[in-house]
């Protein structure tokens, strides 16, 4: 009877261990369940931050060139320039620039586009 009692209290306490390290177990898993749900709440607040952020219009200074003031470009233009004046392509500009519509100079492979010619022609004085 003493033998079958021992057994009985060395299984108990076999039980209580294996109890104790599952409630360890369980509680590692619920800090780090903790940590996770943490940084996920975190990084989906940074998103919906984000997500504000971008229907909200960028504030942009004003330029500070005055309208109609040409004082911002170069007394010569090269073609690149009178492509990024008027927002065309690079094949248009060179085709604008040989149209005839200004004075250009031809040098080497170069053309180039006196400023004053150019602004007439864009303002529509000639």
């Amino acid at each position: 009877m003493r033998m079958k009692v021992s057994r009985v209290k060395e299984r108990e306490g076999i039980l209580v261990v294996q109890i104790n390290l599952i409630e360890q177990q369980v509680k590692k898993l619920q800090r780090f369940m903790n940590d996770e749900m943490d940084s996920l709440l975190s990084q989906l607040q940074h998103l919906r931050e984000l997500e504000v952020m971008k229907e909200v219009p960028l504030q942009r200074e004003p330029r500070k060139v005055k309208l109609n003031s040409w004082e911002h470009i170069p007394d010569v233009l090269r073609v690149k320039d009178i492509q990024t004046i008027l927002g065309i392509g690079n094949m248009q500009a060179y085709a604008l620039a040989k149209s005839g519509e200004f004075h250009y100079i031809h040098i080497g492979n170069r053309i180039l586009v006196p400023k004053p010619g150019f602004i007439d022609w864009l303002e529509g004085k000639e």
